[in-house]
C-alpha cells in the first residue's frame, strides 16, 4: 500500500503545484559531533525532538515513537519536548532559533500551514531544512454518533439538505478541521454548520455526549469507540482507501468528490544546518522506516509507514497545500 499512497498522493498533488527554487542543502561545516574517514556525521549529546502541541494527541504519539526508534539508530539519547502554542508556531520558532548542529528537530503535519495561510505566521516548510516524511496519516474520517440513526455519509447529507444549517460539525476554529468543514460543504453541496469544540479529545467527548453532531478524526484516536459501536464512521477523508480499515468507504464510493484531509508527519531541523548532518539524520530515519517494529508499531494505528527524505519529502508536503488546503483559503479566512 504505501507506494501506491505516495504514487498517488503525490501525482495528483503534483499536478497542481510546479516545483521551484533549488535544494535547502547547506555545505560542511564543524559542529558538535564527528565526521568519520569516510565522511559519515556521528552525533553525541542528546537530539531533541520538538512537539508542537500538547502531549496525548496523534502528533504526540508518533513523536515519541519515532524518538524511540531514532535513537536505537543514532545512538544517543533522543527526547521529546512539547511546545504548545500560536497554533504550532511556538515549537517551529524554537527549531529555527535552534542551533543548526542537527540535535533541535521539530515535527508537524498540515497544521504547520495554517498559521501562513491565515497571515499570522511566515514560516512554512520552506523555513527549514527537511529531514523527511516517515509517515502517511490516510486515517481521518468523518464519523457521528450511533445515536443519530445515520448509518451512511449519504443518511448525513440527506439530513442536512433537508435541515441546511443545523447539523452541527464540531471542530477546532483556525485548524484544518475547520478547513475540512468549508472543503465538504462546498464539493458535497451540502451545510454543516461548524461549531467550535476545541481539540480532539474534546471533539470525542463532545460527540459521545451528542453536543456535537459530526467530527472529523484520525481513526486511531477514536478505535476504542468504533470497536463498541459508538462511534460509526460514515467516511475515509482521503483520495484512496486505506486497506487498514478497508470497511471505511470514501466519498467516491458515494459519486461524490473524494475530499481529502489525509495529513503527512513531517521533520525538519533549522535551515543553517550543514548538508552532512541533515544526510546523517535522513540516513538514521530511513532506517527506521525499514524497522519491522516499528512498521508494526503505525500500522496498529492504522498509518503507513513510507520514507519521502529530504526534498521530495519537502515538495510532497508543498504539493498537498497546494491542492488540499490553498483551494479553501478566502472562505476560510472569512470564517475566522
Amino acid at each position: 500500500m504505501k507506494k501506491k499512497t505516495r504514487k498517488i498522493l503525490f501525482g495528483m498533488a503534483a499536478a497542481a503545484f510546479i516545483l521551484t527554487g533549488c535544494s535547502n542543502s547547506k555545505s560542511t561545516a564543524d559542529t558538535a559531533g564527528s565526521v568519520s574517514e569516510s565522511g559519515s556525521y556521528t552525533f553525541d549529546g542528546t537530539i531533541t525532538i520538538i512537539c508542537p502541541v500538547k502531549a496525548g494527541g496523534d502528533t504526540d504519539r508518533n513523536a515519541r515513537v519515532l524518538a524511540q526508534y531514532m535513537q536505537k539508530y543514532l545512538g544517543v539519547n533522543v527526547v521529546v519536548k512539547n511546545v504548545d502554542g500560536g497554533a504550532t508556531v511556538m515549537g517551529l520558532q524554537e527549531c529555527l532559533d535552534s542551533k543548526p548542529d542537527g540535535k533541535t528537530l521539530v515535527v508537524n503535519g498540515t497544521d504547520l500551514f495554517v498559521p501562513y495561510m491565515q497571515g499570522s505566521s511566515k514560516i512554512n516548510i520552506d523555513s527549514f531544512q527537511t529531514v523527511g516524511i516517515p509517515i502517511i496519516d490516510n486515517t481521518t474520517v468523518l464519523a457521528v454518533n450511533a445515536k443519530s440513526g445515520w448509518k451512511t455519509l449519504e443518511d448525513l447529507l440527506t439530513a442536512s439538505k433537508e435541515a441546511p444549517d443545523t447539523i452541527e460539525y464540531g471542530g477546532k476554529i483556525g485548524a484544518t478541521n475547520q478547513l475540512c468543514g468549508i472543503a465538504m460543504n462546498k464539493e458535497w453541496n451540502t451545510s454543516l454548520k461548524f461549531i467550535d469544540v476545541g481539540n480532539n479529545a474534546a471533539k470525542m467527548t463532545a460527540l459521545l455526549g451528542e453536543q456535537t453532531d459530526v467530527i472529523n478524526i484520525s481513526y486511531g484516536l477514536a478505535t476504542d469507540y468504533f470497536s463498541t459501536g459508538e462511534f460509526i464512521p460514515l467516511c475515509l477523508l482521503g483520495s484512496e482507501k486505506n486497506e487498514l480499515i478497508n470497511d471505511v468507504p470514501i466519498a467516491e464510493e458515494y459519486g461524490l468528490k473524494n475530499v481529502d484531509f489525509s495529513k503527512f508527519f513531517w521533520v525538519g531541523t533549522n535551515p543553517d544546518t550543514p548538508d552532512n548532518i541533515v544526510q546523517a539524520l535522513a540516513d538514521a530515519m530511513e532506517k527506521v522506516t525499514k524497522d519491522e517494529e516499528f512498521i508494526k508499531t503505525m500500522e496498529s494505528y492504522y498509518l503507513t509507514v513510507d520514507w519521502l527524505p529530504r526534498d521530495e519529502g519537502r515538495d510532497f508536503a508543498n504539493s498537498l497545500y497546494e491542492k488540499n488546503m490553498k483551494p479553501y483559503t478566502e472562505e476560510f479566512l472569512s470564517n475566522q
